[in-house]
């Protein structure tokens, strides 16, 4: 899609309109790559459209790894705090390849410390999956451990969604309990 720059780069466009450019566009082959491209091309502030078309399909379809690396390459060219909430919901929706990772760290790191409670809960739900990696283990377990005592709710809720918790259940978010499958 050659227009799709102009397209996301309108004054105002709601996420209705990029449903229907999502509909229209989503079969091509080149979707990703061309929305991708048009995310570069965006004035930071409005970049964030690209990235929740990204998000919309790789919650409907699968993104390649080639795909989430170049996504991960990219990151830092996405400060807007609305492109920051979608590329780490997405990464939370896909998981980041390891191939990715090294790329991807700093991004999620600076998105933790962010002041809007729900990019950090979006962010450590990614970062959890470095934990894996003995590179990143020690300063996972760090802000994991800041995450358990944020009270923010949008945080407490993404630990308990995490953990399989029920909203129901009344965890404490300094308790252990909220992640015991995740490692502190």
């Amino acid at each position: 899609m050659d227009n799709l720059p102009s397209l996301l780069g309108k004054d105002t466009v709601k996420v209705a309109h990029l449903e229907r450019i999502y509909a229209a566009s989503s079969s091509s082959q080149s979707f990703v790559a061309d929305v991708i491209s048009a995310m570069r091309q965006l004035d930071s502030d409005v970049a964030w459209r690209a990235v929740w078309l990204l998000k919309r399909h790789a919650r409907k379809r699968k993104l390649l790894e080639g795909d989430l690396v170049r996504l991960a390459q990219c990151a830092e060219e996405m400060p807007h705090w609305a492109s920051r909430l979608n590329l780490c919901q997405l990464f939370g929706t896909t998981g980041c390849p390891i191939s990715a990772r090294e790329a991807l760290y700093p991004y999620l790191v600076e998105s933790f410390a962010n002041q809007r409670p729900m990019i950090r809960a979006w962010a450590i739900s990614v970062l959890v999956d470095f934990q894996t990696d003995e590179k990143y283990r020690t300063p996972v377990a760090a802000m994991l451990r800041e995450a358990r005592n944020d009270t923010a709710g949008s945080i407490v809720a993404r630990l308990r969604q995490m953990a399989g918790a029920t909203p129901k259940q009344t965890l404490r978010p300094t308790s252990r309990q909220i992640l015991p499958t995740l490692k502190a």
